[in-house]
């Protein structure tokens, strides 16, 4: 999916531009699952996936999938659903991460969506690499890949290009694993950090 634009804006129901969301008070857990599903609903509006429909499923079926894996992988189960929401507005819309911060989203939050979004011609195993250090991008990427490698998803696809696709998210799959497991070693190695 091609990134907006530079400077393109979304408006809101008024027509004009949305302004950030100001910080929220000190103590405040920034935007919440709703507040955050709709942000992204927003941003995602008028894109499509590659079968056709409305590209704001995909990050639905993400945090789903997060939602049900997070506990298992020991991590945060709002930060993961948060994150899951919001892994692709960085990449595939006009939302910065400065964006994300001024909106209130905690630092772990913006963190992680910054670790799963693709920065232009990055190649794939760097890309994996850091999403493979964050163990709440971690859960969110096989999210990603599970949705994106769904056969009912790619049966709506020309056979030759579900084909090469499942091959393809076969394979980060398989890379993000390991990366993810050596990532896994090097930090029960090093142990807890003192501060």
């Amino acid at each position: 999916m091609a990134r907006p634009e530079p400077g393109v804006t979304r408006p809101d129901a008024g027509g004009q531009a949305a302004p950030p969301r100001a910080h929220p008070p000190a103590g405040a857990a920034g935007p919440g699952l709703e507040e955050t599903e709709a942000f992204a609903a927003e941003m995602h509006a008028g894109q499509l996936d590659k079968g056709g429909e409305a590209y704001i499923g995909h990050p639905l079926r993400v945090r789903a999938i997060a939602r049900r894996t997070a506990p298992a992988a020991g991590v945060d189960l709002v930060h993961a659903q948060l994150a899951a929401l919001l892994h692709d507005v960085v990449e595939d819309t006009e939302v910065t991460l400065a964006d994300l911060a001024a909106r209130g989203y905690p630092p772990a939050v913006v963190a992680t969506v910054d670790a799963l979004s693709k920065r232009p011609g990055e190649q794939t195993a760097d890309y994996l690499a850091r999403v493979a250090v964050d163990p709440v991008a971690v859960v969110v990427k096989r999210a990603d890949m599970a949705d994106n490698g769904d056969p009912v998803r790619l049966a709506r696809l020309p056979a030759e290009q579900a084909e090469r696709l499942a091959t393809r998210y076969a394979g980060r799959r398989v890379l993000l694993d390991e990366l993810a497991a050596a990532a896994a070693a090097r930090a029960r190695q090093d142990g807890p950090r003192s501060t």
